[in-house]
């Protein structure tokens, strides 16, 4: 966090941007990341939807899935999309790391679990997701073109409540955002 109590940019997520660019190509430029080719292509990890699981994301580590709920991609791309970095981040974070203690499954919506879940861990995840999906010298470079949070939403894909996240978080505007 920084000194006003805002979020700050996980360099792991610019990391793992910084080798997908280098490996695969293209530019860094502002736009929608590749999530899904960052995680099968860059990160070697497979993503299945599945419509019977009860969480938004799911990360078996020892087999490399990724489970995302498929009701909640089919409502929103923007949703979809952060579930997924979302996991990732658990990956890159937890896992390639060597924090998780055993390759038990990640699980992520601690309001449907029973077990306990370990908040930092969550925040540490959504944190990497917003820095991976919106990273901070183009979104920067964006609202310094005057774009809003709608347009900035679009243009990276996410949703409007995660990009308003990211504009506060980053000192780009002031107004902390409603918690729809």
């Amino acid at each position: 966090m920084n000194p006003h109590g805002r979020r700050e940019s996980d360099p792991r997520a610019e990391d793992v941007l910084t080798r997908f660019h280098a490996r695969f190509g293209g530019g860094m430029g502002d736009g929608a990341v590749p999530v899904d080719d960052v995680a099968a292509d860059l990160l070697g990890l497979f993503v299945v939807v599945a419509d019977d699981i009860g969480v938004s994301g799911l990360l078996v580590p020892h087999t490399r899935y990724v489970y995302l709920n498929g009701a909640e991609a089919r409502e929103s791309e923007g949703r979809r999309r952060f579930t997924l970095a979302h996991e990732i981040g658990h990956w890159v974070c937890q896992c390639d790391e060597g924090r998780a203690a055993a390759p038990e499954p990640i699980m992520c919506r601690p309001s449907d679990l029973s077990a306990k879940v370990d908040t930092d861990l969550e925040r540490e995840a959504n944190n990497f997701a917003a820095s991976l999906l919106m990273p901070e010298r183009a979104v920067h470079e964006v609202a310094a073109r005057g774009m809003d949070v709608d347009a900035a939403a679009d243009l990276f894909c996410v949703s409007d409540i995660a990009m308003a996240w990211r504009y506060f978080n980053l000192g780009i505007t002031d107004r902390r955002p409603s918690s729809r």
